[in-house]
């Protein structure tokens, strides 16, 4: 399933699962003229902690949602329960992760971990401004998104893998280059609001092949990086998880972010990037001045 979270007047806004037809359906809204399915979930947080139990109604619930007459679903799209997926404003998909924890390659061969801002996040399609002064430059590390469906602390690899519930995808700016120079692992400079660029959509992975990479192409005004391919995978996710489990206490919501190992890129002052997960996810967004 791939879940979103609708832009709205509440302040987390409402989740909501994209169709096979290419709507999106308010789950905040859906059990009205439903009679098999009264569950209102309040967030994409709670149908993931309810793991195979939030699976199961979210089955139900499309099943119902492609039984229903036409004219029922042409109600259901004058009243905003069925929405265009053109269009709709999204928000990151988890509104405000409780930790957003990023994991960036080093220019020695190692990886370090830190920890995002949460008010950095920002959904698809947003416009991140180039910050004041002098640090008016941005560079991106491209990252797939690891989201946890269930506690983990301590855990061991097979641990881990049951706790990663979704993909999504990761755009890491910050004003100074993460590796390479005297600034070499400085995060200060990546924790500004737009910094973190998530969605849009939460993938599970059983819409991803078990045993396939998972690949990510950017692209710049519409070129490709020319880096080399990466090579995470689900196995890869879990066992890094579980190393970080060792020292990170992780609960369902919380996000970690791996650099997908395609380097960093110092982009234009006004950029149209894109990053895509083969053609499961893709995520866009603008810098400008």
């Amino acid at each position: 399933m791939r879940l979103v979270t609708l832009d709205s007047r509440e302040v987390g806004g409402r989740p909501g699962i994209c169709l096979p037809s290419g709507e999106i359906l308010d789950l905040s809204a859906s059990p009205s003229g439903m009679t098999a399915s009264q569950w209102r979930p309040q967030s994409v947080v709670s149908v993931l902690a309810e793991g195979d139990d939030g699976s199961a109604r979210v089955a139900r619930l499309l099943a119902e949602v492609e039984s229903v007459p036409e004219g029922q679903r042409q109600e259901w799209r004058r009243t905003g329960r069925l929405l265009p997926a053109a269009g709709t404003r999204l928000m990151p998909p988890i509104r405000r992760p409780g930790l957003l924890l990023m994991v960036a390659d080093r220019s020695d061969g190692g990886s370090l971990a830190y920890v995002k801002n949460p008010n950095s996040a920002a959904g698809p399609d947003v416009t991140v401004p180039l910050p004041e002064g002098d640090d008016r430059q941005l560079f991106l590390v491209g990252m797939i998104g690891l989201v946890l469906g269930r506690p983990l602390f301590r855990g061991t690899e097979s641990q881990a893998a049951r706790a990663i519930a979704a993909l999504t995808l990761v755009a890491d700016l910050g004003t100074r280059r993460f590796s390479g120079g005297p600034d070499e692992g400085r995060t200060d400079a990546r924790q500004f609001p737009g910094a973190c660029v998530i969605g849009p959509a939460l993938v599970t992975l059983d819409e991803l092949p078990a045993e396939e990479a998972w690949r990510v192409v950017v692209r710049v005004n519409g070129r490709g990086t020319g880096f080399a391919t990466p090579q995470l995978s689900a196995a890869l996710g879990a066992r890094t998880l579980a190393a970080l489990s060792s020292r990170y206490s992780f609960r369902p919501g919380d996000m970690v972010g791996l650099a997908t190992g395609a380097g960093e890129l110092e982009l234009p002052a006004a950029s149209e990037v894109a990053l895509a997960l083969g053609r499961t996810l893709e995520l866009r967004f603008k810098t400008g001045s």
